[in-house]
């Protein structure tokens, strides 16, 4: 299927979310804050991010610029997966205007699976 790089800071989540996508058939790979991140996308590639917009070291956005200078091609790969998210708020408009799909905590496993199922659709 795909290989998927969910980025989380909770240990609980990102092993959640690996595990449902596994049992779904992708090969998932895991980072606890956005330079983990980074490191994983410097050496690998991948066809989709699911990352939280909360992270230690690197927040959301800051890994959303990132990637957007370096791996440009992955931008329209990245759904986010939050807690809280503000109408109006910075992210929420980052998210809107580049198209970038998110899931709000907690999710229905169903859901989570029929947005990474679109995202990989998407060019």
């Amino acid at each position: 299927m795909a290989r998927i790089l969910v980025v989380d800071p909770e240990d609980d989540v990102r092993v959640l979310i690996a595990d449902l996508l596994a049992a779904a058939g992708h090969e998932v790979h895991r980072a606890a804050n956005g330079a983990e991140a980074l490191a994983r996308l410097d050496g690998a590639t991948f066809n989709l991010i699911l990352s939280d917009l909360t992270l230690p070291t690197t927040e959301g956005l800051g890994l959303y610029r990132e990637i957007a200078s370096r791996w440009p091609q992955l931008i329209s790969r990245l759904v986010y997966i939050t807690g809280t998210i503000e109408a109006g708020s910075i992210d929420y408009r980052l998210a809107l205007d580049a198209g970038i799909p998110f899931v709000i905590k907690p999710f229905d496993p169903k859901h989570l699976l029929n947005v990474v199922r679109v995202a990989l659709i998407r060019p």
